[in-house]
């Protein structure tokens, strides 16, 4: 977090160290460069504040809680947009997914304020007690801000379903635990936060886009390890305060509470929040893990190296062709000039590159053919190469491609494209499908890896 928001974090009380818990979270969720780059929040002290927003209004009602109202503030946002809101919180299953991990459900209504521009989120940040200079900085690169039972999501730095599925759940997350918990230390409140938005996005997103969202994320943190500048998950959150962040911090917190659920179980975390509800966090832990916070700490940071540690063994795709698609597939793996072919039969086969670049596939081989991209250093691409060239937009349609990065020996899928006569980068995308031709599963060939382990809590 940035220097800019200190100010009125102190002004509206510090945080203190790591151990030390919250009364009422303020949270400025940052939103970054995309979904795989997950955002930074800060806890503060605050008194209960509510807004005064003004615009539609909806009741969303829930089985298992209170109802969660859907509030505009400004202008410029249609009934329409408050519905999809209200259907993609249904559709997400949001509350329910955070009561049953959390084991406690609401017992006060969430109060949703959706702005639609930079101006009415300042307006309405202002209104909740941010600074006007910490409200202008939030406003330009925060997709989510949490204080109380209020939620503020600014729809322009929200674009997609699955930033929204993403960014709700998190923030809603921090509201049940606000109800519950007194006092959490910020690892263990953001840890719990990102977990369940990751667990929203999940419920929406492509399993390859959302699995290859994660390992980057994770990837994040193993740099960090590499450059041996990881920061204790029991240190002060000073370095926050005071703008000396030098990492995204949510995402060590969130392999950490991954890290747990691998170890303990889902459970275990349900266990953790009644214990938080009456006692301080360190007992809290002790008596749920049956170890100190320090103790899991070292552990799990001796599993982060460890994973830091793991080199490339390679990975086996999953890859359905359809009916329709005649032709052949090619995979170049990192650092080779040539693609391996085989011969495209409808159904569902299996890829592997093993990580010195060889290629097996249960389809067909058809010899191998020099590709035209260059070999790339922790790229593999998959081409396909149509038995009839048809065309598209009044273009000759040449081939089209799938990009699959390699990092930390985790395999990210990245996008795809066509490559027409006159455009080598026709409708790039960012689902792992081109020509019908669908990779549905990239699974690490490194059963060890400690990452991979923490990265499948989210499937618990």
């Amino acid at each position: 977090m940035g220097g800019l928001l200190a100010a009125s974090l102190v002004a509206l009380g510090a945080i203190g160290a790591a151990c030390d818990g919250t009364d009422g979270a303020l949270g400025a969720h940052r939103q970054a460069a995309s979904v795989a780059d997950r955002s930074k929040e800060v806890q503060a002290a605050s008194a209960s504040m509510s807004s005064d927003a003004r615009g539609i209004h909806f009741s969303l009602p829930f089985f298992f809680g209170p109802p969660v109202k859907i509030v505009t503030f400004g202008s410029g946002i249609p009934s329409s947009e408050v519905t999809h809101i209200q259907n993609l919180l249904n559709r997400v299953n949001s509350i329910q997914r955070i009561r049953d991990f959390l084991g406690v459900r609401m017992n006060h209504t969430a109060t949703i304020v959706l702005v639609k521009n930079a101006a009415d989120y300042q307006a309405e940040l202002r209104q909740l007690g941010v600074s006007s200079g910490d409200a202008s900085s939030l406003s330009e690169d925060s997709n989510g801000f949490t204080l109380g039972n209020t939620v503020v999501i600014p729809l322009f730095q929200n674009p997609t379903d699955v930033d929204l599925a993403n960014v709700l759940t998190h923030e809603l997350t921090h509201v049940d635990i606000n109800q519950h918990i007194s006092n959490i230390p910020s690892w263990m409140n953001e840890g719990m936060a990102v977990y369940m938005g990751m667990n929203g996005q999940k419920a929406i997103e492509n399993p390859v886009d959302f699995a290859s969202d994660e390992k980057q994320d994770a990837e994040d943190i193993l740099q960090v390890v590499q450059s041996n500048e990881l920061v204790p998950l029991t240190g002060s959150e000073a370095a926050i305060l005071s703008g000396q962040e030098t990492y995204d911090y949510e995402l060590q917190d969130w392999l950490a509470v991954c890290y747990l659920i691998a170890h303990y179980g889902k459970s275990s975390i349900q266990t953790l929040v009644r214990h938080l509800e009456s006692e301080n966090p360190n007992q809290a832990f002790y008596d749920t893990y049956g170890e100190t916070v320090s103790a899991f700490n070292a552990q799990f940071t001796k599993a982060l190296k460890q994973s830091a540690s793991v080199a490339n063994a390679g990975a086996s795709l999953e890859i359905s062709i359809p009916p329709s698609y005649h032709g052949e597939i090619f995979v170049q793996p990192p650092n080779q000039a040539v693609g391996h072919g085989f011969k495209a039969e409808p159904g569902t086969h299996h890829v592997t590159v093993t990580a010195s670049g060889q290629v097996q596939a249960d389809l067909p081989p058809v010899g191998t053919k020099k590709s035209k991209i260059p070999a790339t250093p922790g790229t593999m691409y998959v081409s396909l190469l149509p038995q009839r060239f048809g065309n598209v937009d009044g273009q000759k349609l040449l081939d089209a491609e799938m990009e699959i990065q390699i990092q930390n020996g985790l395999y990210t899928f990245e996008n795809a494209w066509e490559e027409l006569q006159n455009n080598p980068m026709y409708d790039p995308s960012y689902l792992p499908e081109v020509l019908g031709v669908t990779i549905t599963a990239i699974h690490d060939e490194a059963p060890n890896d400690p990452i991979l382990a923490m990265l499948n809590a989210e499937n618990a």
